[in-house]
């Protein structure tokens, strides 16, 4: 079963992580990328209810000078105010004290939808990963990961890309595995998505940032952000990983093919 999930994961070219956070599958083209370069360091909030493994998180994230953790929380009640301070990523926790970080997630794409959201937690069933997803979630790592692990994927969600662990993989997957896609939807009230609108969505959700699915297309910068303003809106969602769900629920896009 475990290589067959492995062959899947290869054909989708999502980036697999192994149970210890390890990255097992992902495109050539990704393995030499170099990281990412920003004038300002980009700005991260961390909420986490452990205090141990929040010092984790923000040690990992303290020596990077790309990065500034700019506020920090152990609740819902306290990490929601920190979506004002305009963060470019969110380490979210979903099993807060107070409540799910799935509120946090839902606030950031209402104030803050430029943000990116990085889910960081122990949970890993199916529930709770489409669920996270579907709130908005860029990308759901769990917490067995070692600190040069976790900012790689810090780094690789806020240049655009999709880190996912095996594990919560496996559940997105299950949704289009076995699952013939028709050319248009089946569903007559899905959304209608253009030939091109539905290959950009496709190519985002293997991994590719929007810089490499416009090199891809053969298409610009601003044609692509013009494409993925309409697809929000046809989609009625806020975030890229959002549209990625709702497409594949609604059978708009397909992730296994060659």
């Amino acid at each position: 079963m475990a290589h067959f999930l492995q062959h899947l994961v290869r054909k989708a070219g999502w980036k697999l992580l192994d149970i210890a956070g390890k990255q097992t599958a992902m495109s050539e083209a990704e393995t030499d990328r170099p990281t990412p370069v920003s004038a300002m360091p980009a700005r991260v909030i961390v909420v986490e209810d452990d205090e141990r493994l929040r010092s984790y998180a923000l040690g990992a994230l303290a020596g990077a000078q790309d990065i500034a953790v700019v506020g920090d929380a152990g609740s819902l009640a306290a990490g929601l105010p920190l979506v004002d301070l305009q963060p470019d990523l969110a380490l979210l926790d979903l099993g807060l004290p107070d409540g799910s970080g799935q509120t946090i997630i839902q606030a950031i794409r209402e104030r803050v939808p430029g943000c990116r959201v990085l889910v960081f937690t122990v949970f890993e069933d199916r529930a709770s990963v489409l669920g996270t997803l579907k709130a908005g979630a860029d990308g759901y790592i769990l917490k067995d990961t070692s600190v040069e692990q976790l900012l790689g994927h810090v780094r690789a969600t806020l240049a655009g890309e999709t880190p996912i662990s095996a594990r919560a993989a496996s559940h997105l997957l299950s949704l289009v595995r076995d699952e013939p896609v028709a050319p248009e939807p089946a569903d007559p009230a899905a959304p209608h998505l253009s030939p091109r609108e539905r290959e950009l969505l496709e190519y985002l959700a293997r991994g590719l940032s929007r810089k490499e699915a416009a090199r891809v297309m053969n298409l610009s910068p601003y044609t692509v952000a013009e494409y993925m303003q309409a697809i929000y809106r046809k989609l009625q969602v806020k975030s890229r990983g959002e549209a990625v769900f709702e497409a594949i629920q609604a059978r708009l896009i397909r992730i296994d093919r060659e």
